[in-house]
């Protein structure tokens, strides 16, 4: 059996469609305006296809998990840093309330993963 490209793997083409709307948000939203939170959120969100993509392709068992773990923690931080702008009046909630609950999905995509990838192994 041929293992699973990346390019069909549903959390790997979330993450980059998840990556991809936040840093559109990012350009034309009202976070627009306040740089240093732009490039954080930007940087994270980039981070979670990017560690995916890594960790796939090194396909060995704690180097496999680690980056994908990594890029859960990115994904949380990015949903983390949006719920931050709306409570700091810098976004306006409905400008990120989709791009949030793409995150829970990337997050709930990538935990599922990880739950298999320990169960394989015990």
């Amino acid at each position: 059996m041929e293992p699973i490209s990346l390019d069909n793997l549903i959390a790997y083409q979330k993450a980059v469609l998840f990556a991809g709307k936040t840093i559109k948000l990012t350009r034309y939203s009202g976070l627009r305006d306040h740089g240093w939170i732009c490039d954080q959120i930007r940087r994270a969100a980039l981070s979670v296809p990017s560690n995916l993509a890594e960790g796939y392709e090194r396909r060995c068992g704690k180097d496999t998990s680690r980056f994908y773990r990594i890029s859960l923690g990115s994904c949380a931080e990015v949903r983390a840093q949006l719920k931050v702008a709306i409570v700091s009046e810098l976004v306006h909630a409905h400008e990120v309330e989709s791009t949030i609950n793409d995150a829970t999905e990337v997050i709930r995509l990538i935990s599922g993963i990880l739950r298999a990838r320990e169960k394989a192994t015990n």
